[in-house]
């Protein structure tokens, strides 16, 4: 049962709560501009600070990837040579690598975190399944939706070990039911008298971050002051978000996003968008003048919680499926025909909804997405809604913008224009079992957009059964240790092939694929062994000839086909 919320003792307390000057409040304040500052950056290129960053991390994960590859010990690959050619101009050639993590809430956080904890060099048995050091050879790392919480918490915790980290999330502990709601709602009272928007997003972003985020009132723009990050430590963080605004649709009263509505990235340097420009993070919410400079700068409304939130600002969707039974608002990633709904999120609806309109007056479409001062349209504020809601679950975006080179992308869970595979149709990824086991595409790189380098190759994990039924409900918000153990266990299970015993070439392949696009930049070829691997994991852009209807939909344990749902159902009631 969640608790009432006893707001009116915070509305008299918010004055004395939110010092306008205070780093330790929630709520944004303003500060003088610097003279010189131009707000909006035009989206030409990557930001002169990321640049330097990413050279730094390029430097920094030269013997990484030395150590990954002498693991690995490609058959017919001169591991020495290569690493000569790589040091030699480390900025054009060592590989640039992505991770994409997807959205689905607690299920998205839990995989995504368990393939992270699987390539971590840190973690027991890693190495030995030849993965472990691919996270030390990342560049970037993005997320939307519920995968946003494995992407920004390793940043925030410093880069430390992720077994070490996935240990302070407590995650047997609800942050709904578990919590004293008012804590999330005092903070939150501190952004409202300070005279900014709020929204559920505000109260869901703070649930979010006391699980995964260490501290309070973090900032994005603090993570170039952490240790970790200015060591170059982990890869580069990016959080995704779609958008809404007067002219997107409507459904029962509540705007959602069209599927090409603009997107927009966080990362710790700068807030924006691809198509319309880029703000320093720091000042997100500052609104230029004709000159693009402004005499007084907003701070602190990047708060790592706000971001999680407007990452994850699906409460729209939350109440029209409420409202409807289902039969609207259901996500791009899942069937509404067969979804089950958690009868405390119906609960969740209507109390927090009664809450801001009793207290703050806002009705439900003020408060169902996020927004912000509009440094790119002043005439209408910035609203988020989660990327889900735009048909799109994987943030592919931010990592295939040319300016950023990235040369090959894991993806746990076409692009028109932009550097990217070719992918087979839905109907073909079931043929294939491609929803079963990981598959990479654009190795040919006559199968991809830009028919050359260019483009990425991507590895592409779907969440499958291997020692787990670890597609529950994603509006699971808490499991036992022993369940938790058991995600993390079957994502090293999908990343590894059982530990080789599914496929004992799967993870030569991994390593085959993270150099590729290198290789060309050194001047050496594919060896033979890494020709064979992509021959076999490798989509060919055939489609496959008198397809069946016959889908394996239900599929059983990968690693113990015996054991049939029902029967594991039955032992963990606990995760349907």
């Amino acid at each position: 049962m969640i608790s009432h919320i006893a707001l009116p003792v915070f509305l008299a307390a918010a004055t004395a709560l939110a010092s306008p000057s205070s780093t330790d409040s929630y709520a944004p304040y303003y500060v003088d501009c610097p003279e010189d500052i131009q707000l909006v950056r035009q989206p030409r290129s990557t930001s002169l600070a990321e640049s330097e960053w990413v050279h730094g991390r390029q430097a920094q994960m030269v013997d990484s990837l030395g150590r990954y590859l002498e693991n690995l010990d490609l058959a017919d690959f001169n591991t020495a040579e290569y690493m000569r050619r790589v040091r030699a101009d480390v900025d054009y050639s060592v590989p640039v690598i992505g991770w994409a993590n997807s959205g689905g809430g607690w299920r998205a956080a839990m995989t995504g975190v368990g393939g992270l904890q699987a390539i971590d060099e840190r973690t027991a048995g890693a190495r030995e399944a030849k993965v472990g050091g691919l996270f030390q050879i990342l560049t970037y790392i993005a997320g939307l939706s519920g995968g946003s919480w494995p992407v920004s918490s390793p940043v925030f915790h410093d880069y430390e070990p992720i077994s070490e980290m996935i240990a302070d999330w407590q995650v047997d502990v609800d942050r709904f039911t578990d919590a004293d709601d008012d804590d999330y709602f005092e903070v939150i009272v501190e952004k409202y008298t300070a005279g900014f928007n709020i929204s559920v997003s505000d109260f869901l972003g703070r649930a979010f971050a006391t699980q995964v985020i260490p501290g309070v009132n973090r900032t994005w723009s603090s993570i170039p002051e952490l240790p970790g990050f200015k060591n170059f430590s982990g890869p580069f963080p990016i959080l995704v978000a779609s958008s809404i605004n007067t002219s997107s649709p409507v459904e029962d009263g509540l705007y959602v996003p069209s599927w090409d509505a603009p997107w927009y990235e966080w990362n710790p340097f700068e807030f924006g968008s691809w198509a319309a420009g880029f703000v320093p993070t720091k000042y997100v919410g500052t609104v230029p003048n004709e000159n693009n400079t402004a005499e007084k700068c907003v701070e602190n409304l990047d708060q790592a919680s706000f971001v999680l939130g407007s990452v994850a600002s699906a409460w729209n969707y939350w109440y029209l499926e409420a409202v409807s039974n289902d039969t609207l608002g259901t996500f791009s990633k899942r069937d509404g025909g067969v979804a089950k709904r958690d009868s405390y999120i119906d609960e969740l609806v209507e109390l927090v909804d009664e809450v801001f309109s009793e207290y703050f007056n806002y009705t439900v479409s003020q408060i169902s997405n996020p927004s912000i001062p509009n440094a790119f349209n002043p005439d209408e504020n910035l609203t988020f809604a989660d990327g889900s809601e735009a048909g799109q679950s994987i943030p592919f975006l931010p990592l295939i913008q040319p300016e950023r080179k990235v040369d090959f992308i894991y993806v746990l869970a076409k692009a028109h224009g932009l550097p990217f595979p070719e992918v087979p149709p839905v109907r073909e990824m079931l043929a294939r079992n491609y929803t079963l086991k990981p598959v990479l595409f654009g190795c040919n790189t006559n199968l991809t957009t830009t028919r050359d380098a260019t483009s990425p190759i991507v590895a592409y994990f779907a969440n499958a059964p291997y020692s787990w039924y670890s597609n529950y409900s994603w509006s699971t918000t808490n499991m036992s240790s022993a369940e938790a153990n058991g995600v993390l266990q079957n994502s090293f299970n999908l990343l590894t092939q059982g530990n080789g015993t599914l496929d004992s070439t799967w993870t030569d392949c991994l390593g085959c694929a993270a150099i590729d696009r290198s290789l060309a930049r050194v001047g050496m070829q594919r060896s033979q062994a890494c020709e064979q691997c992509f021959q076999e994991h490798c989509w060919d852009g055939t489609l496959t000839a008198g397809v069946s209807d016959d889908f394996v939909l239900d599929p059983s344990l990968a690693l113990d086909p015996s054991l049939s749902y029902a029967e594991w159902s039955e032992q963990h009631p606990d995760m349907d």
